[in-house]
């Protein structure tokens, strides 16, 4: 049986022809496989010597550049488990994840030294430690790329986990263990996206025939992840676009600058980019409405929105900037990497052959009735959480003997099959018996043209329960008009669908991934529903 795995295909991909392309480029200085090769067998070698268990977790505490890749395909060519690291994590959360995951070692970016050394005594199990840029007491990641590695041979499978923490927002992060092959073989690494052009139906029968078929294909354009590669959407989709021969591209920055990014597509010729929804395309599109004359888009041919969907202004917007541009929203969790895919109608998703949709006693909903279901994801999926069976169980359930994610995702089915999202279970307002489904709001409201961004929650209502409240961050130096907004909501939504409440904020302070601050839009809106009383 090969072995499945990315580590070992970037391995590969560095001692044949494609050893001379470019693999990684960060702020526009690249190496090619062979060097990713090089500095990765050597932090390979480095912990292979320390003596860990196989599979021990690498924990990665870092911003997107080069480094955190090499260290990724290097402690996978030790057969060690990837583990992503929030880097906006405060000390109490860094060590609650470092402990609640197991991480043995820690691999950080050099400004986040003093928390390291903060945090030390209290880590069960986290003995060590490497510094990417140096200059503190741990070892500085750059001596490791020419550690000996004589002996060293690498330990892959297709077997091996990667470890993907994710829901720190509604408690503590679960650590999503993926195979190496299950991943590939559902982003379908060996015929999809870049492979698609040799049109290969199958997957072929060895890691070996994978390898000669990327270097069949001519050096692709770099693909831009803007999505932080310590959450899912952007690392999966690096890992897979690095495994296919695509290089994978990365800007320095603590904050999303949509000018240095234009900059950099029409700099470097990007194809191919990944994005969180409106959060990251609006600033993008304001830009380009300034520079209209100079092509900043002319490369690229393929934007990739993930955790979040693009609304139809902004859709429309990119594509008179780019009328070759093809934009996806992709519909998915870290649990499922992704079960359905945009349509040209903001909101409304075309469903994988895997994925199901089901009411509350797990019937099939009947497409064109207004029964709202519950998605459910199947194909291939992870082994379950690290260490927590109980949550496992609960999203992990078997049905007509088949093994599915209970995804948390509310729909309708159209007659035509298609998913009109609704929203998660957990953003769901009950107010008065009835249920809004928040995304379904926020669509609305992002189509008014005094709307930036919006974020919808449920304020306690002495009658109702809940009250739908929206909070929203104004376009330009837009006066909100509350009236107004309520009136334009009302033509598209059902009365008590409509906020009752609407506040508005300079900024609602996302998340370097475009995710909501829900804890901090609640307590905004609370603060100012209490100066009405």
């Amino acid at each position: 049986m090969d072995c499945w795995n990315f580590a070992e295909a970037v391995y590969r991909l560095g001692e044949g022809p494609t050893g001379t392309r470019p693999a990684l480029v960060h702020d526009g200085d690249s190496i090619d496989y062979r060097e990713l090769r090089r500095r990765s067998l050597g932090i390979g070698s480095f912990l292979d010597g320390l003596g860990l268990l196989a599979g021990a977790h690498v924990g990665h505490y870092m911003r997107n550049s080069n480094a955190y890749l090499e260290t990724f395909v290097g402690a996978g060519l030790a057969g060690l488990s990837h583990v992503n690291v929030n880097y906006r994590y405060q000390d109490d959360e860094l060590v609650e994840l470092c402990n609640g995951l197991d991480i043995d070692v820690l691999i950080y970016d050099a400004p986040f030294a003093d928390r390291v050394a903060r945090i030390k005594p209290r880590l069960t199990r986290t003995r060590h430690f490497i510094c990417v840029g140096g200059g503190g007491e741990d070892i500085d990641l750059a001596e490791l790329y020419d550690h000996a590695s004589q002996g060293f041979n690498p330990r892959t499978s297709s077997g091996d986990l990667v470890l993907i923490a994710t829901g720190g927002t509604t408690g503590l992060p679960k650590g999503v263990q993926w195979r190496h092959e299950d991943i590939w073989r559902k982003q379908n690494v060996s015929t999809g996206v870049a492979m698609a052009p040799l049109g290969i139906s199958e997957q072929p029968d060895s890691l070996a025939e994978h390898v000669a078929n990327v270097a069949r294909l001519p050096q692709a354009p770099p693909f831009l992840c803007l999505s932080p590669l310590m959450h899912g959407a952007g690392f999966l989709m690096a890992i897979m676009l690095l495994a296919q021969g695509v290089p994978v591209a990365t800007l320095s920055g603590e904050r999303f600058d949509p000018v240095r990014t234009v900059e950099a597509i029409a700099a470097q010729g990007i194809g191919m980019l990944v994005l969180v929804g409106d959060a990251f395309a609006l600033p993008l599109l304001e830009v380009l409405e300034e520079r209209p004359d100079e092509a900043l888009l002319a490369s690229l041919r393929m934007m990739v929105s993930s955790g979040a969907s693009l609304s139809n202004a902004c859709r429309d917007g990119l594509l008179r900037h780019q009328p070759e541009l093809v934009v996806f929203d992709s519909l998915g969790s870290t649990e499922t990497s992704g079960y359905a895919v945009c349509t040209p109608e903001s909101g409304v998703f075309q469903p994988q052959p895997t994925t199901r949709v089901l009411d509350d006693e797990l019937q099939p909903v009947e497409p064109g009735t207004d029964t709202i279901g519950m998605i459910y994801a199947g194909g291939y999926l992870p082994q379950g959480y690290y260490n927590a069976a109980e949550q496992t169980a609960e999203t992990f359930v078997t049905i007509d003997g088949e093994r599915m994610v209970r995804t948390g995702d509310r729909c309708t089915v159209r007659a035509d099959g298609m998913l009109q999202l609704l929203g998660r279970d957990s953003t769901v307002v009950n107010t008065g018996g009835e249920k809004v489904y928040t995304v379904e709001v926020e669509r609305v409201l992002l189509e008014h043209p005094a709307v930036d961004d919006v974020v919808v929650v449920g304020l306690p209502h002495p009658r109702f329960g809940k009250q739908v409240t929206a909070v929203i961050q104004p376009a330009g130096q837009a006066v909100l008009d509350n009236e107004a907004l309520q009136s334009y909501a009302r033509k598209k939504l059902a009365d008590y669908k409509v906020p009752r409440k609407i506040y508005a904020i300079d900024s609602l302070c996302r998340a370097a991934n475009g995710k909501p601050d829900y804890p901090f839009v609640v307590s905004y809106a609370e603060s100012r529903l209490a100066e009405e009383l």
